[in-house]
C-alpha cells in the first residue's frame, strides 16, 4: 500500500505518493490562477481549480510504481481562510473567495462594533483583519442574500476536498478552524458565542477535528474515475504552515519552520497555548499544530521571494543571459557576486501589504539612499538585507512576547542560497538547518495519513523520513558589521508610513 499527500496552495497544487517506508513513488504538479472580478476581489475559478486537482490524482495514479503499490490513504495540506458555498444538492454556488480578498472591510468594521478585537483574539487566537472569513461570510449575507439563503455549507479547502471526493459528513482540521475568527481555540470547537452574536448558523460549517483523524472513504465511482484502486481512506490534514512545521520536524517548543518562498513565514512551535496583549499588539496569530497539544504562532513577510523575482525581471536581463551561458540558475549567479559588507541602502520590503507586526494593507516598499554611484549589485544586496532584517525583527518581537526560537529549519526555493542563510543566521543569532526535502507539506500529511492507520507514530516518522542538510551558524564578525544598520532599519517603517 502507498500513501498520498497533497499540498493545495495559492498558485497550484502538488501531489506526492510515498511508500509506507517513505520512498517517493510519484509526484505531479498543476498550476491554477486567481481571478479578479472587481478591484479588491480575489477568487479562484473553483471548477477550474478542482478540475486540475483531480487531474493530479489521475497523473500519480497512472504512474507504474503507484499501479504496483496503490494508494490506500490520502491527506491534505491546504491554504487557509478561502471558502466556497455549496447548496443542499452539493453543488457549488459561487467561486471560492481567497484570503487576501479585501471586499469585506465594512463588515470587519461592523464585527468590531459588536465584539472587540482583543476579545476575538482571546477566543480564537487570530487577530481580526480583512483576511478573516467571518467578515467575508457577513459580506455574502449582506450583498448576496439569495446565495446565502441557498447555502447549506461554507466549505474551506480541506472539507471541500472531502466533499468533492464524495463524503457527505465532512470534517475540518483544527489548524484550519483556527484561521476563521469564530473558533474557540481552547476547547477546539466552533464558538457559539461569536456565531450567535452575528446570527450565523453553526451547522453551516463542517465538524472540527484533530489532524490525522479518519474521515471516511472516497466514493467508489469517484475513486474509479480518478484511477484509485479499491477503498481509499481520507484523513484530516493541516493548514499549510502547520504542515510545513511538521514536515521539517518542528514539533516542540524552541523549533521553528521557515518557509522561504513567495512569502516568507516563520512558524514557531509552542508547547502550551500563549495568548497575551503583546502578541495581540504585534498581530501574531496562534493556531493549533498538526500534532497533539501543541500550537504554532506565525510571523511573516508577504513580499519575500517575489521581491527578488521583481528584481530579476526588472534589472537582471544581462545577468540572466550570463547565467544561461554558464548553465546556472540566475539567482545563484546574482548571489555569487555578494559579500558580507553592508550596503549603503535601506530597503523596506513591503512591496505588497505587510505581514506581521503591522498588517498594513498599503504597500510601502522603499529603497532609500540611492546615489549616482549605486549599481545594480548594490540594489540586489540591499533587497536581501531588507528581507533578512524583516525576519530578524519579527523574531525579536516573538522573543519579547515570550516565544524563544533556538533553531530554524528552512525550506523553499530561496533556502538554496548559502549567502542568504549565513546572513540570516548571523543577524538573528540562531543556527539554521536547510532541510533535504522540497515539499515539507506533502511529507507532513503523508505522516498524518500513515499515523492514522497505525503504520508508524508521528515521532517514528520524523526520525525515519525528516532529513536535515547543510547547517549554518552565527558569525559574530558578520553580526557586528550589521548591528548598527539593523537597529536603524527598525525605524524605517515609522518614517515611511508618514508618507503613505
Amino acid at each position: 500500500m502507498s500513501l498520498l499527500g497533497i499540498d493545495i496552495g495559492s498558485t497550484g497544487a502538488k501531489a506526492m505518493v510515498f511508500s509506507e517506508y517513505g520512498k517517493n513513488l510519484a509526484s505531479a504538479y498543476e498550476e491554477y490562477n486567481f481571478i479578479f472580478p472587481q478591484p479588491g476581489w480575489v477568487e479562484f475559478d473553483t471548477n477550474d481549480m478542482w478540475e486540475k486537482i483531480f487531474r493530479l490524482f489521475k497523473k500519480v495514479n497512472s504512474n507504474p510504481a503507484v499501479k504496483k503499490d496503490p494508494v490506500k490513504v490520502l491527506s491534505a495540506s491546504t491554504i487557509a481562510e478561502s471558502f466556497t458555498p455549496i447548496d443542499k444538492k452539493g453543488d457549488i454556488l459561487s467561486n471560492t473567495i481567497y484570503s487576501t480578498d479585501t471586499r469585506s472591510i465594512k463588515e470587519l468594521e461592523y464585527v468590531l462594533t459588536k465584539i472587540s478585537a482583543r476579545d476575538l483574539f482571546e477566543t480564537n487566537g487570530y487577530p481580526p483583519g480583512f483576511i478573516s472569513p467571518l467578515n467575508k461570510i457577513l459580506w455574502v449575507r449582506r450583498n448576496r442574500p439569495d446565495l446565502y439563503k441557498n447555502t447549506k455549507k461554507f466549505l474551506f479547502t480541506e472539507d471541500l476536498l472531502f466533499h468533492k471526493l464524495g463524503l457527505k459528513d465532512t470534517k475540518i482540521n483544527h489548524s484550519l478552524c483556527s484561521r476563521t475568527l469564530f473558533f474557540d481555540i481552547r476547547n477546539n470547537e466552533w464558538s457559539e458565542d461569536i456565531l450567535n452574536e452575528f446570527d450565523i448558523d453553526i451547522n453551516l460549517f463542517s465538524e472540527p477535528s484533530p489532524s490525522g483523524a479518519e474521515v471516511g472513504y472516497i466514493r467508489e465511482d469517484i475513486a474509479e474515475e480518478l484511477g484509485f484502486k479499491g477503498r481509499v481512506l481520507l484523513v484530516t490534514g493541516a493548514h499549510d504552515q502547520s504542515a510545513a512545521a511538521l514536515g521539517v520536524g518542528a514539533v516542540k517548543g524552541g523549533l521553528a519552520a521557515d518557509g522561504m518562498g513567495t512569502v516568507e513565514c516563520i512558524s514557531a512551535v509552542m508547547d502550551k497555548l500563549v495568548i497575551n496583549d503583546k502578541m495581540f499588539k504585534n498581530n501574531f496569530s496562534i493556531q493549533t499544530h498538526a500534532v497533539g497539544n501543541k500550537y504554532i504562532t506565525l510571523a511573516y513577510n508577504l513580499s519575500s521571494g517575489s521581491i527578488l523575482k521583481w528584481y530579476k525581471d526588472t534589472f537582471a536581463t544581462e545577468e540572466l543571459k550570463v547565467a544561461q551561458k554558464k548553465n546556472i540558475d540566475v539567482y545563484d549567479y546574482l548571489f555569487s557576486k555578494l559579500d558580507f559588507k553592508p550596503s549603503d541602502l535601506y530597503v523596506l520590503p513591503y512591496f505588497s501589504a505587510t505581514g506581521t507586526p503591522y498588517f498594513d494593507p498599503v504597500p510601502k516598499g522603499s529603497i532609500i539612499g540611492l546615489s549616482l554611484a549605486t549599481g545594480k549589485k548594490d540594489i540586489f544586496k540591499s533587497l536581501v538585507e531588507g528581507l533578512v532584517f524583516e525576519i530578524a525583527f519579527n523574531m525579536e518581537l516573538l522573543k519579547k512576547v515570550g516565544i524563544e526560537i533556538n533553531e530554524i529549519r528552512v525550506t523553499g526555493r530561496a533556502a538554496k542560497s548559502d549567502y542568504w542563510l549565513k546572513l540570516k543566521s548571523s543577524i538573528t543569532g540562531k543556527p539554521i538547518k536547510r532541510m533535504n526535502i522540497n515539499e515539507a507539506g506533502c511529507l507532513a500529511v503523508m505522516i498524518l495519513a500513515g499515523s492514522c492507520i497505525g503504520k508508524f507514530t508521528v515521532e517514528e516518522a520524523i526520525l525515519k523520513f525528516v532529513r536535515t542538510g547543510k547547517e549554518f551558524y552565527p558569525d559574530n564578525k558578520i553580526a557586528d558589521k550589521y548591528k548598527e544598520k539593523f537597529e536603524r532599519y527598525k525605524k524605517v517603517y515609522s518614517l515611511i508610513s508618514k508618507l503613505y
